[in-house]
């Protein structure tokens, strides 16, 4: 989607080149006037490690090192059925945190305040660790000590009170909702959030964990480093119980963030203290892969949005940036006119992509939010990605080096993993449909040429697709099966390594020809390594039979490209990025086309005759997160398209 809806070419030749170094944004898909028939009946940010270590040694687990098995188990587990609403979240404070071991060097060069702020003494009570009374920090002195010199207290501070700029701050991941927390008190070891006069709401369309991600900033960092130096701390997962009894009951035991974790993991942690009349929902957590635990406050609420800017255009509608009216949480709106999809012979393929997104869990994959219509217009609300696509960043760099691209490869193996899990093939691999979000992590969109209900063996024969990543079987008309996939993956990697596709011609007609018949040539080993080139080599192979893939994604992933990879940590994301795009806040529309953002945000009014009752009933069904019994509207199932004012 890219966030631009995808066309039909009928244009025989692409847009020339802007120059002979990059290509134009594949805007266009091809897409069949009438389908052909099938053959066929028809989690989270953890600890951070960064990728570029190639040596990064995998879990030892025997057979599996890589964690390939452990990660299919992982890919993409049943959605379980929640009760639609609102998670309202309000971090209280955090106790015993600590730097992660090799960090202590950056705030060694810093005078250490850790002695002035111990709890109980004049400047933590008074000057600089504001604890809200009746809090954790006022009620007991447990804090781990902090090496004199370079422990984490050891930033700046003025007559003992530290500045925000230096105190922790948290990444809250909610269903691919990202935003940050500053804390605004306390120190960098005890830090005190805002509490009840700052909640964060999040809609809640299906049972997911909450995750937590602590950093604190480097003190010896250069001006303008942005978060590329910033330092992890550790992370907490909460699994938030939406349940009648867990909202109106007493305070619940601390949840288990993880029962795989390691007693190594759990290291330092703070035992939660015993319940002093604490209200429902508030509760310690323990941070994991670092020390220290943090207080949450958790509830579940209920209603519309506000259009803030346009972010893309295609030739069934549009898509805007929006804002939820109650929870204040920024999402993509996505219009489709029904006519078009109706006169275009496109209803089948705008209703796969709602079915797949609505079924879909996979931390790879933007999530759907909600769905519903009006007699003129099919609405889709998803999770707003904002790192902007993956291309835009492409064309501004020229290529990626070896280890980006690995990391973008991966990532996106396992979002094809889980699609073909479901008996989905996707069809339209290309960096335009492929966005980046706060943290670096990809997100696959657009999900407009998908084909559902493929079981491994099973073809299919519509044609349709981007030209550049078109595979030899779908080109020659016989019919073809999930491998298509593996092979736009080899497309998109060797674009991605050396930034163009490997068979790319102004020429369509051309470009098919190479397809079908030009040989591989690959640059020199300091752009593709030998590793890299037997992979392109083996995911190219013109035999669909013969591809790596063929038999499944575990033997790409057990491939010597990706022998630094812990699949189950990958899933996990629990791998640095080594890029993070320049995003201000989750508003931010910077890494978008201005041809776009520019423009007026309206939910413009269809002219024409209404569409017949028989055409409507193709769209039965449509809304996603009815209404629930007892919590009114559920937070976005809107039947009637009354969300917008129609003019």
């Amino acid at each position: 989607m890219s966030w631009k809806l995808t066309k039909k070419l009928k244009e025989t030749h692409l847009a020339p080149l802007a120059n002979t170094f990059s290509r134009s944004s594949s805007q266009t898909a091809l897409t069949p006037d009438v389908p052909a028939k099938s053959s066929s009946a028809t989690s989270t940010s953890g600890t951070p490690t960064p990728l570029s270590q190639s040596t990064t040694a995998p879990s030892s687990n025997g057979a599996d090192a890589q964690g390939i098995a452990a990660s299919e188990i992982l890919l993409s587990p049943p959605v379980a059925p929640a009760r639609p609403g609102i998670l309202i979240l309000t971090l209280q404070e955090g106790r015993g945190f600590s730097l992660p071991p090799g960090a202590e060097a950056a705030f060694q060069s810093r005078p250490s305040h850790g002695s002035s702020m111990s709890a109980g003494s004049f400047a933590g009570s008074y000057m600089g660790n504001s604890a809200r009374p009746g809090s954790a920090q006022m009620q007991q002195s447990y804090r781990p000590s902090s090496a004199a010199g370079g422990g984490i207290n050891a930033v700046p501070s003025s007559h003992g009170r530290y500045s925000s700029k230096y105190l922790p701050y948290a990444l809250v991941d909610f269903d691919k909702q990202q935003v940050f927390v500053n804390a605004v008190s306390g120190s960098p070891e005890n830090p005190v959030w805002a509490g009840e006069s700052t909640q964060y709401k999040f809609d809640v369309s299906r049972t997911t964990e909450l995750n937590l991600s602590l950093y604190i900033r480097n003190p010896s960092a250069p001006p303008n480093a942005g978060r590329q130096q910033d330092i992890f701390i550790g992370t907490c997962r909460v699994a938030p119980s939406f349940s009648e009894d867990a909202q109106s009951g007493a305070s619940q035991p601390p949840s288990s963030s993880d029962s795989k974790t390691s007693k190594k993991d759990k290291t330092g942690s703070v035992p939660p203290p015993a319940s002093n009349g604490t209200s429902a929902g508030m509760q310690w957590h323990d941070v994991q892969y670092g020390t220290g635990a943090i207080r949450i406050v958790r509830s579940l609420k209920i209603e519309d949005f506000d259009l803030l800017k346009v972010v893309g255009k295609g030739s069934f509608g549009k898509v805007m940036q929006v804002m939820k009216k109650d929870t204040q949480r920024i999402y993509a709106l996505k219009t489709i006119r029904k006519q078009h999809i109706i006169s275009r012979s496109e209803v089948a393929h705008t209703l796969a992509e709602r079915s797949v997104l609505a079924q879909i869990n996979n931390p790879f994959i933007v999530p759907l939010k909600f769905s519903f219509q009006s007699p003129e217009k099919l609405y889709l609300v998803l999770a707003f990605v904002n790192g902007g696509e993956l291309f835009h960043h492409l064309q501004r760099e020229q290529r990626f080096d070896i280890n980006r691209s690995r990391f973008y490869a991966a990532e996106l193996l396992c979002a094809l993993e889980c699609l073909h899990g479901f008996g989905v093939i996707y069809r339209d691999l290309k960096p335009e449909n492929i966005l980046v979000d706060y943290v670096g992590h990809i997100a696959l969109c657009d999900f407009g040429l998908c084909k559902l209900d493929m079981k491994d063996e099973d073809k299919t024969n519509t044609f349709c697709g981007t030209p550049e990543y078109l595979a030899p079987e779908l080109l020659h008309g016989q019919g073809y099966t999930k491998a298509v996939d593996w092979w736009t993956l080899g497309v998109l990697l060797y674009e991605m390594l050396t930034g163009l596709p490997p068979f790319y011609d102004e020429n369509t007609n051309e470009m098919y020809r190479k397809i079908l018949a030009e040989p591989l040539h690959f640059p020199g080993p300091e752009i593709v390594p030998p590793a890299a080139r037997d992979l392109l080599t083996r995911l190219l192979d013109r035999d669909a039979t013969r591809r790596l893939g063929s038999n499944g994604a575990a033997e790409i992933k057990a491939h010597p490209f990706f022998h630094s990879i812990d699949w189950r940590k990958l899933l996990d994301r629990k791998y640095e990025p080594s890029f993070k795009p320049s995003v201000m806040d989750e508003r931010d529309t910077a890494n978008f086309d201005k041809e776009f953002t520019s423009e007026a945000p309206t939910d413009s009014y269809v002219d024409g005759p209404m569409l017949s009752q028989t055409m409507q009933q193709q769209f039965a069904g449509w809304s996603y997160n009815r209404p629930v019994e007892g919590l009114g509207d559920a937070g976005g199932s809107i039947v009637q398209g009354n969300a917008f004012d129609q003019r």
